[in-house]
């Protein structure tokens, strides 16, 4: 798993949450639109690969890195306080078998505290089926940028299922549990388990042929290894999740994970949500990547994000509002 994403997500969890009794949405209609174009107080809307969530209405979301999201309610009730927890949402491409995911995590853990604690491990099944796995890890803060005091324990209740490669994977973390209750409840973890894929929405769209174009050429620049060029792809005013494009960059150069390090030689780019907004666009889908060895490829997510024509060039703009 991209230990970058899961660390950024787990930062989320840690530095503004809360939770409350589930109070779940209705299913959704064929033709809701994902989160990040319309949002539905109570229900995320993934656009690929498409799923929903469903949550609280109360809660409140919160700022997640790329390709994921986060929500969070305070609860204050709990003595001694305050108790605070989130939901997480987010997915990635990973090689690994699905019961592997605690070793995946692990040092995501290390980084962040220690008296690290595998509390459960198990295989389980979402609500159609599709088999899953769950457990909960608890551990103490140590020091980092995690805006809670040093000691403070952490429990997080992990489900990760799989859409072809692509592992989804929510976390429900909680704060100074009290004494007595020791793991996550129940009702948290109603949150996780109202996980849903849809059916018939991640079907290729057809998008305007300058748009067409630039996700070709970006692709081209990507199999090419070239980052200077990869980087004229975006905007100078991107943002996604308050990252800049200077932190997308090191990204690039840096991370195992980039198509760079991972011998990326192929790159096609399928759009199955696209919508115009004048001089922006919303689109999300997946690319068909491709190394040496692999003739078949993956799919790996576009993470849902905007795009701007700025000077008659489209550039990538991030998910800011």
């Amino acid at each position: 798993m991209n230990k970058l994403i899961v660390l950024f997500l787990l930062m989320a969890i840690v530095l503004m949450a809360g939770f409350s009794t589930p109070a779940h949405a209705q299913t959704p209609p064929s033709d809701l639109k994902p989160t990040f174009i319309s949002p539905t107080p109570g229900l995320y809307v993934n656009g690929w690969p498409a799923f929903t969530v469903s949550y609280p209405k109360e809660w409140e979301e919160i700022p997640a890195f790329v390709g994921g999201f986060s929500a969070r309610v305070r609860r204050q009730d709990l003595p001694p306080g305050p108790h605070l927890s989130t939901v997480t949402i987010g997915f990635d491409p990973d090689p690994l078998p699905i019961e592997d995911w605690a070793k995946s995590m692990m040092p995501v853990y290390l980084q962040m505290g220690t008296d690290i604690k595998v509390l459960s491990d198990k295989p389980s099944r979402l609500k159609d089926g599709t088999p899953a796995r769950e457990g909960e890890v608890e551990l103490v803060l140590g020091s980092g940028p995690w805006a809670l005091e040093k000691g403070t324990k952490l429990n997080d209740f992990v489900l990760v299922t799989k859409k072809e490669l692509i592992w989804v994977v929510i976390h429900v973390a909680a704060i100074n549990l009290p004494e007595d209750r020791g793991q996550i409840g129940v009702d948290v973890k109603r949150v996780v388990y109202s996980l849903t894929f849809l059916r018939g929405r991640e079907e290729p769209v057809k998008v305007p042929p300058d748009v067409q174009a630039f996700l070709d050429m970006f692709c081209v620049d990507m199999a090419g290894h070239d980052v200077k060029a990869i980087m004229g792809h975006f905007s100078d005013r991107f943002r996604s999740s308050g990252a800049s494009k200077g932190v997308i960059e090191q990204w690039w150069r840096n991370d195992p994970n980039s198509p760079i390090h991972k011998g990326v030689i192929s790159e096609e780019a399928t759009v199955t949500v696209f919508e115009s907004r004048g001089d922006k666009a919303y689109l999300d889908g997946f690319y068909l990547e491709k190394t040496k060895g692999d003739a078949k490829g993956r799919k790996v997510p576009m993470y849902g994000q905007q795009i701007i024509n700025e000077h008659g060039e489209w550039r990538w703009f991030g998910n800011q509002k």
